[in-house]
């Protein structure tokens, strides 16, 4: 789950507990206050039918009765001194009540057939009254009365009011969650845009920033954080680069020394050498030599890593192609390993003519290198969507597919004894693949063990 999908849950469940709590009092408040008025009106009513009952000495006629509401009410009257029952309703004479203290009302349920009196019954026959037990004095007299009416019809409204609160908080629940979702996207938008700059920024583009604004809010703050980070970052980087830039350059002028001194050893001296000290010398000498090269690719890798751009022209690389395979034409033969070629008539690019004939003269050399004898090299080219695409694939042992992702890397060797086979120094790929990216193309590796072993390098179309 996201930190979106996270905060839209928090606020819908804050707001759904809120609405509940709301909800609730509000429900509260609609089932007391009706208890209230009815309990107002039981009082009336009582006092009401007291006051007919003695005006009629406790004999009522039919119109008496009727004002009263006999068939709605459930009414007793007593004369509290006496104890003696002064009027009692058609509804109390079929249906008796549960005592309640003085003073006091309650809500009850009772059973009555409807062939003896419709009150709005359910499916049970069971109604539900409210009921009210006072006294009165009237004219120096005490009388108790206890009243009560149905609510069944009120029961049914304040049920429909539950669950018509209860939809409404469903459909409150669902909107306030599509909208918080949404809401909680524009907010984390700034978190969108940091965290897709902050992916474009890799080892080999520090140069890139996120953008900032002249807000002073968290994001803000934490974009410019990253700046300062990223800056560090370039800093130490651009030092490291150039560090080994120059102890490179250093070891340069030692290592044509030696080598320089070794020749004149070998030359000047060679009919006094053993044979012995003729194979050490002849060993150091290859070993110098050696040094010499991985001192140059160093070179070259670190100027390449320190460049953010390189110089362009129009350049076809069919000729280069060409060119590069009549150079490497006789170190094929002497393996009897065939060359061949299939290209269209140009093949234009913008780019520098010297780095890219660095790069496919070291892919063409590994081509040759890390193959079988009797093997087969293939160079091949095609424009597509306005892309010019090199492919140069060998018959050569293979690599694993686990290893595939990492040909690229700096001093990576698939297998050590091809290194000392061959003496690679494990840095021609990764020049290659750092020429094509300033050419802001692409390079990529395909092999299996047994199969064919491509590389595919893509470049923009001139």
């Amino acid at each position: 789950m996201n930190i979106r999908q996270k905060i839209a849950l928090m606020i819908t469940a804050a707001g759904f507990l809120a609405s509940l709590i709301f909800s609730g009092i509000v429900l509260w408040q609609m089932t007391d206050q009706p208890n209230r008025l009815m309990d107002a009106e039981l009082e009336n009513i009582g006092q009401r039918a007291l006051k007919i009952v003695l005006q009629n000495d406790g004999k009522l006629t039919p119109n008496a009765v009727s004002e009263i509401g006999d068939q709605n009410f459930w009414l007793e009257i007593y004369a509290a001194d006496s104890g003696r029952l002064i009027y009692k309703s058609y509804l109390a004479m079929i249906l008796s009540m549960p005592e309640i203290k003085p003073d006091s009302s309650r809500t009850v349920s009772r059973t009555i057939e409807r062939d003896k009196i419709y009150l709005g019954q359910d499916r049970q026959n069971e109604v539900t009254f409210r009921l009210k037990n006072f006294s009165v004095i009237v004219a120096g007299k005490r009388y108790l009365l206890k009243t009560g009416r149905p609510m069944e019809r009120l029961e049914e409204e304040f049920w429909h009011i539950i669950i018509g609160v209860g939809g409404g908080l469903l459909v409150f629940v669902v909107v306030l969650l599509l909208l918080s979702y949404y809401f909680a996207g524009f907010i984390l938008k700034p978190v969108r845009i940091i965290n897709d700059q902050a992916r474009n920024i890799s080892e080999k583009h520090l140069d890139r920033r996120i953008p900032t604004g002249a807000g002073n809010d968290e994001f803000n703050r934490l974009a410019h954080t990253l700046n300062e980070v990223f800056d560090r970052l370039e800093y130490a980087f651009t030092r490291q680069k150039r560090l080994l830039a120059d102890a490179s350059h250093e070891l340069k002028t030692p290592l044509t020394m030696m080598r320089l001194s070794l020749d004149e050893i070998r030359s000047g001296f060679d009919d006094e050498l053993s044979d012995l000290q003729s194979e050490s010398i002849m060993r150091l000498t290859e070993q110098v030599l050696r040094m010499e090269r991985l001192v140059k690719s160093l070179l070259d890798l670190s100027a390449l890593e320190i460049a953010h751009s390189t110089t362009t022209e129009p350049v076809d690389l069919k000729p280069l192609l060409n060119f590069l395979t009549d150079d490497y034409t006789l170190l094929a033969e002497a393996r009897k390993i065939k060359i061949k070629t299939q290209l269209p008539h140009r093949l234009p690019v913008t780019g520098n003519l010297e780095e890219l004939n660095r790069a496919f003269s070291n892919l063409l050399d590994n081509a040759i290198k890390y193959n079988h004898d009797d093997g087969e090299v293939r160079i091949s080219g095609r424009l597509t969507d306005n892309r010019v695409t090199v492919v140069i694939s060998n018959t050569g042992p293979g690599v694993a597919e686990a290893a595939t992702t990492k040909v690229f890397d700096q001093f990576y060797r698939v297998e050590t004894s091809r290194a000392q086979l061959y003496g690679g120094t494990g840095l021609g790929l990764a020049i290659v693949k750092r020429i094509i990216e300033l050419h802001n193309g692409t390079v990529t590796f395909s092999s299996t063990p047994e199969g064919v072993t491509a590389v595919t390098v893509t470049l923009p179309f001139y």
